[in-house]
């Protein structure tokens, strides 16, 4: 909590700012959170309501990709994500967070592709930073942006504490976001211009 305060109090949030809103509302959460006796315990509680899978028989899906949208766990879908990691030359990615498709496993793959792709830039290697670009954006398309949004509204509408509701609408908004801000930087790499050219955070 003391790191993702640090990092919430660095960010831009004046509204005109690309999630400078949802950021704030984040931030004021945590802090209405920190600031009461014992106000940690409430967000433990809420987290294990609607990351651990025990809502289901509230109506809430499970925070996985194949529950999320109807399927079994062993479906073809759960191996595309596999297959999508091991491309990545990550053969055992996410056995440490559980079943490949979870949300957390998706979503810090998601991280470690840009954070590869950053990498490549700094290399000056234009044509394998447009191989991550690539890969970000196929599984966004194939597989964060066809439930995330939605089961994110979800845990929003379930949501016990104000801090994960705003958590939940700052992750629906940035993965939206950055797919319009990767269309931006793969316009740059097509067209040949600097990366820093993107106006990240514009409609695409």
């Amino acid at each position: 909590m003391n790191e993702l305060q640090a990092v919430l109090a660095a960010v831009d949030v004046d509204p005109t700012t690309p999630l400078g809103t949802e950021s704030a509302l984040l931030l004021k959460a945590l802090l209405g959170a920190r600031n009461q006796p014992d106000g940690l315990t409430p967000l433990a509680v809420d987290r294990t309501r609607l990351l651990a899978g025990v809502m289901q028989k509230q109506g809430l899906p499970a925070p996985y990709e194949s529950v999320a949208l109807g399927l079994e766990m062993n479906s073809d879908l759960v191996l595309d994500v596999i297959e999508c990691y091991r491309e990545a030359g990550l053969e055992d990615f996410s056995l440490e967070l559980g079943p490949p498709d979870f949300l957390g496993a998706e979503l810090r793959f998601m991280a470690l592709l840009g954070y590869r792709e950053m990498q490549a830039y700094q290399e000056r290697d234009a044509g394998l930073a447009a191989l991550w670009l690539s890969r970000q954006m196929k599984f966004l398309d194939e597989h964060l942006l066809t439930w995330v949004p939605a089961h994110c509204r979800q845990l929003c509408d379930a949501a016990a504490t104000p801090f994960y509701a705003a958590l939940f609408n700052l992750l629906s908004q940035a993965c939206l976001l950055d797919r319009s801000d990767l269309d931006q930087v793969s316009h740059c790499l097509a067209h040949e211009l600097p990366v820093d050219a993107a106006p990240l955070g514009a409609p695409a």
